[in-house]
């Protein structure tokens, strides 16, 4: 209900412009206190979610984390495989290659 609507049916039970006046203020001041205590609940509620949603993503960046370090750690290890495969295979193209030119210098004397 309106406070216009409020205050019109006052005045039509005769009572006093003051006294309508003065219950409108208070029925205003009533609904506006209500409104602020919703606010606040709301803000609280929103404090609270972002709270949980704050918990829950550094969760998820924990186990993120956790991921990558092994994920990594895994790539370290093949790097190192990788490297001496690498070492193996060009030592035996050098020796290779050695002794192929040993063999053509006792083919050529």
């Amino acid at each position: 209900m309106s406070l216009v609507a409020v205050y019109d049916a006052l005045k039509e039970a005769k009572v006093s412009d003051h006294k309508a006046t003065a219950a409108i203020e208070a029925l205003e001041a009533n609904r506006d206190e209500q409104r602020l205590r919703n606010i606040e609940e709301r803000l609280r509620n929103v404090e609270e979610r972002v709270g949980e949603l704050r918990a829950d993503m550094n969760a998820q960046i924990g186990e993120l984390r956790i991921d990558m370090e092994k994920r990594f750690g895994e790539v370290q290890a093949d790097m190192r495989l990788l490297k001496w495969m690498f070492g193996v295979t060009i030592t035996f193209m050098i020796a290779n290659f050695t002794l192929t030119g040993a063999i053509l210098l006792k083919l050529a004397s």
